[in-house]
């Protein structure tokens, strides 16, 4: 193998699909990125850690084909250090060594045998046609990042750990849930399945929303078979492992019949809490909303620490009400919205409370929702 890349070009393959290594394993090859050519203009890079997959093809002069694979942390280090000119790799295949060498710089670099990377990327993948369907990138990367902070931190074989994707007909429901909150987002996609449900991990979520930063495509394609997830772009295809169980029935969770109803700038309670919260119990995290005609007031107490209170102007359609909440639950949904003001929607004070977008300029869009259990009040 013999090939001439840009460095751009060198070290985008490398930081799409590095991320997935496994820096310490019983498999050296993890720790490596699959470098093979598949055209007389264009190469592959792959890596995996046998839960998820990256493959990324892009633009090289390819005078020799071949394939071999690399240290993703010495090669990358090598190529960041190169000057901006075109860099050749160059296999000799009798002893797996690639010279790297750019202008007057020249290294070795020892490879192991591609035939010993894993076969991640099954050919059924590419075949399913059955349970296939098409999103603008903007608004799938909109939707997971609206709910992917609710699920479940701890629990990596659990249902919790992961983010539900429930297909119906043209709409994609986004649902997490930790068992203290809750968060749906409800995006319109181009489905070829009336349904389909299914749950992807945390992790892959955020390695998602990591390769969507890199990648100007406007479209994803998004393929299920089995137990496997792909998500499908131009140049970029992601492969992993899905969670097998079932979700919760999220549906019957979210209260619909929360009669209190309160308008609140979302900037300024967002402003609000983060000052209050500097004198947080840290091993409660609890502040206390008490809700009065037009006014909320936000307040904490710890006995080592002391207190602290302020204001928020709202408008409501009830008298008082008391309720405690973890703050960090509040201002991750908070955060998370995209809008002026924010709709709660309240029953109790231990009974689900409901955040909402409430712009007028979104003509009231409740497609987003994020529900939070309440703590008891003190």
């Amino acid at each position: 193998m013999e090939i001439i890349l840009n460095k751009e070009d060198l070290l985008n393959g490398i930081k799409i699909v590095e991320k997935v290594t496994v820096q310490k394993g019983s498999q050296p090859v993890l720790s490596n990125i699959l470098i093979e050519t598949i055209s007389n203009d264009r190469v592959r890079f792959c890596a995996t850690d046998l839960n998820l997959a990256i493959s990324h093809k892009t633009k090289a002069q390819v005078e020799k084909e071949g394939k071999i694979t690399l240290s993703a942390k010495r090669l990358g280090e090598i190529a960041s250090k190169l000057d901006n000119k075109p860099i050749t790799l160059s296999l000799n295949p009798e002893n797996n060594i690639v010279t790297i060498s750019c202008q007057k710089a020249k290294f070795e670099l020892i490879g192991i045998s591609a035939n010993e990377f894993p076969q991640v990327f099954d050919q059924e993948m590419q075949e399913i046609e059955d349970k296939c369907f098409e999103i603008n990138k903007n608004t799938l990367i909109k939707g997971v990042k609206q709910v992917v902070f609710s699920a479940a931190l701890h629990e990596s074989a659990s249902v919790l750990s992961g983010v539900c994707f429930n297909i119906d007909q043209n709409t994609l429901e986004i649902v997490a849930t930790d068992g203290n909150r809750l968060t749906r987002a409800s995006k319109e996609i181009n489905s070829k399945d009336d349904s389909a449900i299914f749950i992807v991990p945390s992790r892959t979520i955020q390695e998602l929303i990591r390769i969507s930063s890199m990648i100007n495509d406007e479209k994803v394609t998004i393929k299920i078979a089995r137990a496997k997830i792909q998500f499908v772009f131009e140049d970029v295809v992601f492969d992993s492992k899905l969670i097998n169980g079932t979700y919760p029935k999220y549906q019957q969770l979210i209260p619909t019949s929360n009669d209190k109803i309160v308008y609140a700038d979302r900037e300024e309670l967002i402003n609000v809490i983060e000052r209050v919260c500097v004198m947080v119990n840290e091993r409660t995290n609890r502040i206390k909303f008490s809700f009065k005609e037009n006014t909320l007031e936000l307040s904490t107490d710890s006995p080592e620490m002391g207190s602290g209170k302020d204001f928020v102007d709202i408008n409501s359609n009830f008298d008082e009400i008391v309720i405690a909440f973890n703050y960090k639950y509040v201002l991750d949904s908070l955060k998370n919205m995209d809008t002026k003001k924010v709709k709660i929607e309240i029953a109790t004070s231990l009974s689900a409370t409901l955040f909402k977008p409430a712009d007028e300029n979104e003509n009231g869009d409740e497609s987003y929702v994020c529900l939070v259990m309440p703590v008891q009040v003190r």
